[in-house]
């Protein structure tokens, strides 16, 4: 079992997108990286120093499937963005690229990496990493113990080489000191919803 840590510097809902009972890391760092994780490893999200390096999710790996899988999963289907409804989680779906039946690629309509270079750096490892048990905190950012510290990645990058000990130790504080599923907003939804769980 591996923790893979990484710094995000913003927290909109879209990558990682808590919503409809699931997790999924679909457009962000670690899929950039090309990180290859097996089922029940963990993916932590941290803010940046100015934020307290606090931690905004954690995730258990439950499923890694392709861009075309997860755009035709019916357990998904509210992941494909909405970018004019009235519910702004709709809005946020990360689950925006497919394939047509020329076998080009193809962006939903989003309001999310619109730009080429976005684009690019999304399909270069079209893979989306599911979890059905995980924490989100979003606003709600939980300082982490400092005897966990080392599991901050305090740059740019994913690191996956943590000290078992402190690993599995960081994991038994969140299970014990936090409960799972979506506690907060996303830190910079410009929504400002009241809540969105």
């Amino acid at each position: 079992m591996k923790v893979y840590s990484y710094v995000m510097r913003c927290d909109t809902g879209f990558a990682p997108n808590p919503f409809w009972d699931y997790c999924t890391l679909a457009a962000c760092t670690p899929n950039h990286r090309g990180i290859r994780p097996q089922i029940g490893d963990w993916i932590i999200g941290t803010g940046t120093i100015d934020k307290g390096n606090k931690l905004i999710y954690a995730m258990q790996i439950s499923e890694i499937i392709s861009f075309d899988q997860y755009y035709a999963d019916p357990r998904f289907k509210k992941k494909i963005p909405v970018i004019n409804s009235e519910d702004w989680r709709l809005r946020y779906g990360d689950n925006i690229y497919y394939h047509n039946k020329s076998g080009n690629w193809k962006q939903h309509p989003s309001i999310n990496h619109t730009k080429k270079e976005n684009i690019i750096q999304d399909q270069r490892h079209p893979i989306v990493f599911i979890a059905q048990h995980f924490y989100y905190f979003g606003s709600k950012a939980k300082m982490i113990p400092p005897k966990y510290d080392s599991l901050i990645f305090k740059r740019h990058g994913v690191k996956c080489n943590h000290i078992p000990k402190v690993a599995e130790g960081f994991l038994a504080w969140l299970r014990t000191n936090c409960k799972p599923g979506i506690q907060g907003n996303p830190r910079d939804c410009k929504y400002k919803p009241e809540k969105c769980f």
